[in-house]
């Protein structure tokens, strides 16, 4: 069955209109090469641009997973271990001892993992006002901003218990700037998007331009209404953790990337090992690896990455062992998880096509 056969395509619009997304775009991978992409609907509700192959994405906290990325390649690279305590490469700022890093020491592993000891509280690294200048992650995680309203420390003992954190990636950014000596985003290019020539990728904190000239193809964010949202689009105070701007089709060759890695091809940005230890249960919470989420789907293993934000939605969904996996970006926060979105709906049809697992 054709993933671009008419019933298909009618039936995915369909469910477009339903769930008031104005535009959306899915890549799919097979055997690790990119197998098709669809673009679908507008990039602007209201106005005549079509979404298309170019058209870029916020990855929102898809982005954790390039960081990772980004971390693992310094780790290869001999500049990081990822069982040392962070502190020793943090040089700007430093996590606070206390009872709980004096019991176990806050490693880079554990911050890839959520598990590092941080837990914010609620309404932490809202969107970026536009009034206020961008903050440097060090005044993040001081607490000198209105993004986070008490300065970061580890609140339990690390590897102990898993929580979803912001401030664990913020603390990641700023190692890759001490030890680079560079700005996140220009290591970032360095460490992930040069090596793999990705030319509509890159991190945007949405005050300059983003660096892509052609940047004329950036979608628009829409509420689930699908309304343009205040400002076009939001932008978050944390690059590492949602500064990620992309189409479906270069997000697909991040991880297709890291799956032949996976599978022992040395030519690859990382090394095995390290892709090995990216998709492998950390810790506490044997669903979490480095940067992603892992899941079974009828006894096959999958890697997950997601990002949701005002705006926008999207999903990566890849199973190493069968090489292959799908992404979807949409232009449109739908104001409920993916898997009861159109993100859900448009990656179990595709699914169906191809026999994979169910998600």
């Amino acid at each position: 069955m054709d993933i671009h056969n008419n019933h298909l395509l009618e039936r995915l619009q369909e469910r477009m209109s339903h769930f008031c997304v104005p535009g959306a775009g899915l890549t799919i991978f097979q055997e690790n090469q990119l197998e098709c992409s669809l673009s679908l609907g507008l990039e602007e509700a209201g106005k005549p641009l079509k979404v298309n192959a170019d058209s870029i994405f916020h990855a929102c906290s898809m982005s954790k997973m390039v960081t990772s990325i980004g971390i693992l390649k310094l780790v290869q690279e001999g500049l990081l271990d990822l069982q040392e305590d962070a502190n020793v490469y943090l040089k700007s700022w430093k996590i606070p001892e206390n009872p709980y890093t004096i019991a176990k020491k806050v490693t880079i592993s554990s911050l890839l993992a959520h598990q590092s000891g941080f837990v914010e509280s609620e309404g932490s690294f809202d969107i970026c006002q536009k009034q206020s200048p961008f903050p440097a992650p060090k005044d993040l995680l001081l607490g000198n901003t209105t993004y986070l309203s008490e300065s970061a420390e580890v609140k339990y003992v690390p590897d102990s218990e898993f929580h979803y954190a912001d401030t664990g990636f913020t603390i990641l950014e700023l190692i890759i700037e001490d030890v680079m000596g560079e700005s996140f985003i220009s290591a970032i290019d360095k460490l992930v998007f040069a090596p793999l020539g990705l030319h509509q990728t890159f991190f945007w904190n949405g005050l300059s331009k983003p660096r892509i000239a052609e940047a004329a193809g950036l979608t628009a964010g829409h509420n689930k209404h699908g309304n343009v949202v205040d400002g076009t689009r939001a932008h978050y105070p944390n690059l590492s953790g949602a500064g990620l701007w992309t189409t479906p089709s270069e997000m697909a060759l991040i991880a297709i990337e890291v799956i032949k890695a996976w599978g022992g091809d040395h030519a690859s940005l990382l090394s095995p090992a390290l892709a090995q230890k990216m998709l492998t249960g950390y810790g506490c919470a044997q669903y979490v690896g480095l940067g992603v989420f892992l899941s079974q789907a009828n006894g096959e293993p999958s890697m997950l990455s997601k990002g949701w934000g005002i705006g926008y939605q999207c999903m990566l969904v890849a199973y190493p062992r069968l090489k292959c996996g799908i992404v979807v970006m949409t232009n449109s926060e739908p104001g409920k998880p993916q898997e009861e979105a159109l993100i859900g709906e448009m990656i179990r049809s595709v699914s169906q096509v191809y026999k994979w697992p169910a998600l």
